[in-house]
């Protein structure tokens, strides 16, 4: 939900962003690119508008991203702590509770870049001065080995930021701490578990490349058993909505059938690019089918995140036992739970 909810947004800021520029030029971009979402720096020849448009709904759909991720990652931590009830809706509170932790905490590492890039940058300004600028930059020369001790750390809150792209929402999740812990623990997994990170991020990898690729292929299949009881029976009207299908999508079916067939005319039964007329029931049959390959479509990508989400949950938690012994998945003492009532003397 969270993918398709991202999509919309972009493909309605950027069609509303041509309209009110340009609105003979909605048809050509609709005929080149369809409902498939270009990225801003993939298209050219676009008025800044639009450009701009396309840069917005690319910050949104990565909000988005992160906050959803941050639900799935709460709800892999409370099934891993036993509790297999814990619901989407669960989820979605302790998101509103905690949103501004997840973007506080790139919006901190962000501050601190940009600070200490500003004790660079400051210098170097302070040398355009006239007459005093030479003698500054001869001074600050003097400090070139703490200059370099300050860019060392620059690098390494970089990385520590990159790493935050994949870590906030299952330190979030897991910890259920402010956006000062939660930059805290980046530090720490990063300067204690370097090299667990890169070889547990490198097993990930992995997975995804296997088993997204199957989930994929299982999707085409269940796609393609449905449709060949009509497509045997009404080829031609088959034929002609997947054509129209394919323009509304930008060709993406033309080109992925020309990955398994030489003659695309096996699948549409003539050259997409001269379909010129339709009737209503085709028509409908087209959006209908378009609309369930947008959704196969984000089913796959959204296995895709979830793999990421899951897996970066799981990476934490055992980062954290072995920097310092803790049990995230231990339910006794964590964030938000009690310690359960003595029992009596005597009972076991």
């Amino acid at each position: 939900m969270g993918i398709l909810i991202g999509y919309l947004i972009y493909e309605i800021l950027v069609y509303l962003s041509i309209f009110i520029t340009d609105g003979t030029k909605a048809q050509t971009f609709w005929e080149n690119f369809g409902l498939i979402p270009v990225l801003p720096f993939a298209a050219t020849n676009l008025n800044p508008l639009t450009t701009g448009a396309m840069w917005v709904g690319v910050v949104v759909f990565a909000a988005i991203f992160f906050l959803v991720s941050t639900m799935v990652s709460k709800i892999t931590i409370e099934q891993l702590r036993g509790d297999d009830f814990f619901s989407v809706g669960n989820a979605l509170s302790f998101v509103k509770q905690n949103w501004k932790t997840v973007f506080g905490s790139f919006f901190g590492l962000v501050f601190i870049i940009f600070f200490l890039f500003l004790i660079h940058g400051s210098v170097a300004l302070l040398g355009k001065i006239p007459f005093l600028g030479k003698p500054i930059l001869i001074l600050a020369s003097l400090f070139t080995p703490i200059a370099f001790l300050l860019g060392l750390l620059i690098a390494f809150i970089i990385t520590v930021f990159i790493s935050g792209l994949f870590f906030v929402p299952a330190i979030v999740s897991t910890t259920n701490t402010d956006a000062f812990e939660t930059i805290y623990q980046l530090f720490a997994i990063v300067w204690n578990q370097p090299w667990r990170i890169v070889g547990y991020g490198i097993f990930l990898l992995v997975l995804k490349l296997i088993f997204v690729p199957i989930w994929a292929i299982f999707c085409l299949a269940g796609f393609a058993i449905i449709l060949l009881p009509t497509s045997y029976l009404h080829k031609t009207y088959m034929q002609e909505s997947l054509g129209f299908a394919n323009e509304w999508l930008g060709g993406t079916l033309q080109k992925f059938a020309s990955l398994f067939f030489q003659d695309n005319t096996i699948i549409f039964g003539i050259n997409p690019s001269q379909l010129s007329a339709t009737t209503f029931s085709t028509t409908i049959c087209a959006i209908f089918i378009t609309l369930t390959l947008i959704c196969i479509a984000g089913g796959v990508v959204a296995y895709l995140f979830s793999l990421a989400s899951v897996g970066t949950t799981l990476i934490y938690t055992i980062l954290r036992k072995h920097i310092d012994g803790q049990n995230l998945l231990d339910t006794i003492g964590t964030v938000g739970q009690t310690e359960p009532a003595p029992l009596p003397i005597g009972d076991k």
